[in-house]
């Protein structure tokens, strides 16, 4: 088995080193790490010759001739990446001593998985958690131990929004053969959305809650989790029936069957007339037809759970139109 990270550098000086060594310390070694650099100005490509030096068959270090951002970044250092399984991984996060092994034992036991993600601490420019017990998945509205299981990854993404964070997700080596180059842009769609979208597609996404990072939030870095506290505010404050939707409840009457079938299905009319205009058209179709699979899927629980009120509700309806255009 061979391991790989994955690795953008910009300007990352003040916490590579740190970040380096945490992931040079795991407890299951890595066999390479691949570091994309983005034109850096200040000193980090001398650090990362300093450990290229001293790891000479672990680092990889290529430097871009312009400025890429994240998104192409990452598309790069993925590509030129070996493993079985690779790793992403910012550069100024701290990964725990056991984050790949963990993550590694995930993809071992079930064979049909091909990217995990997990949680992670928040941490600030000292390396102290930030208001402890709130975590990366907090941030983002998303509290896997309270879902019904199994979570229908794919239904979480369309109705609520990215929810997997790059720098805690690994993917296997055949991941990179339908996932680029990348369908993403640099201001609404993430290379950490559409491989959690791919993969969410193919059924092959799951997670472990466990803080297996510390994601640092400071200033300077290129993509963070925003105002922490506006976003947690926010999804405490969704409606029950929201989180019915989203899985936080199972429903258990018709009324509630139908709430989440007619909502999805609100959605996809509404998506196939408004597609969004930040996105590629592939992306646009792509959500589509997964809106109206998770509409169909709803339709179908709803008849399976209760068919006999769908019946009679079905036949009503039918009786009533018969009605009305024969009135007419």
């Amino acid at each position: 088995m061979y391991i790989s990270v994955a690795l953008c550098t910009y300007n990352g000086e003040k916490f590579i080193k740190k970040q380096l060594d945490s992931i040079l310390n795991q407890t299951l070694k890595v066999n390479e790490i691949v570091i994309c650099d983005d034109k850096s100005s200040d000193s980090t490509l001398a650090i990362l010759e300093k450990y290229k030096a001293d790891y000479p068959n672990i680092f990889k270090i290529f430097i871009n001739e312009s400025n890429l951002k994240s998104n192409k970044n990452f598309e790069k250092a993925l590509s030129l990446t070996s493993g079985d399984y690779i790793f992403f991984s910012d550069q100024d996060d701290l990964w725990r001593l056991d984050k790949v092994d963990k993550i590694i034992r995930v993809f071992e036991k079930n064979k049909n998985i091909e990217g995990v993600f997990s949680n992670a601490n928040l941490i600030d420019e000292n390396d102290l958690i930030l208001s402890k017990p709130i975590t990366l998945w907090d941030t983002v509205g998303f509290f896997e131990q309270k879902l019904t299981t199994p979570v229908n990854y794919l239904k979480y993404l369309m109705i609520e929004g990215n929810f997997v964070t790059g720098a805690t997700i690994c993917i296997s080596k055949n991941v990179k053969d339908f996932c680029l180059p990348f369908d993403t842009n640099e201001k609404n769609f993430f290379h950490d959305y559409w491989i959690a979208l791919l993969l969410a597609e193919r059924n092959s996404l799951t997670c472990i809650n466990e803080n297996l990072i510390s994601y640092r939030i400071h200033i300077n870095q290129q993509i963070g989790v925003g105002n922490i506290s506006e976003r947690i505010e926010k999804h405490n404050n969704k409606s029950k029936n929201y989180n019915l939707i989203l899985g936080y409840f199972n429903p258990k009457t018709f009324k509630e069957f139908k709430f989440i079938t007619n909502f999805i299905y609100e959605k996809y009319i509404y998506h196939k007339n408004n597609p969004d205009q930040f996105y590629s058209l592939d992306i646009n179709k792509r959500k589509e037809e997964n809106l109206f699979k998770l509409y169909n899927e709803a339709k179908k629980n709803m008849i399976s759970n209760k068919p006999i009120i769908y019946f009679i509700k079905n036949t009503k309806n039918k009786i009533k139109n018969w009605i009305r255009i024969h009135k007419n």
